[in-house]
């Protein structure tokens, strides 16, 4: 489990730190890293007046690890998506903490 969803960066870029992405976190989270899935999601930001430059916007959906953990986590995708962007734009990190009881996988509660 940990999936993550990437948006508000070019997929070229998402596929060249994937694989330092996915290790880096397994290692934070003590987690096998074919446990993790990596989505990349296209999408277009607006704001008032038309279409806005887009930013980073990282979501984590898992089960809860502790803010120790998250804070860690977050750290670790801003140093590795920071060269990537421009100076001053932000790099938003949000995590989904995903309860037990609500988890299924192949119908099947965990």
């Amino acid at each position: 489990m940990p999936h993550i969803r990437v948006r508000g960066l070019p997929f070229e870029d998402l596929e060249s730190v994937s694989d330092t992405l996915v290790e880096t976190l397994a290692e934070l989270t003590d987690t096998p890293n074919s446990h993790f899935t990596l989505e990349y999601q296209s999408s277009i930001f607006l704001a008032v007046g038309g279409a806005s430059p887009a930013y980073p916007f990282i979501e984590i959906l898992w089960f809860d690890r502790g803010a120790e953990v998250k804070t860690k986590v977050a750290q670790a995708i801003d140093d590795l998506l920071r060269p990537m962007i421009e100076a001053g734009q932000d790099i938003t990190t949000l995590f989904h903490d995903i309860q037990g009881r609500d988890y299924y996988e192949n119908g099947e509660h965990f």
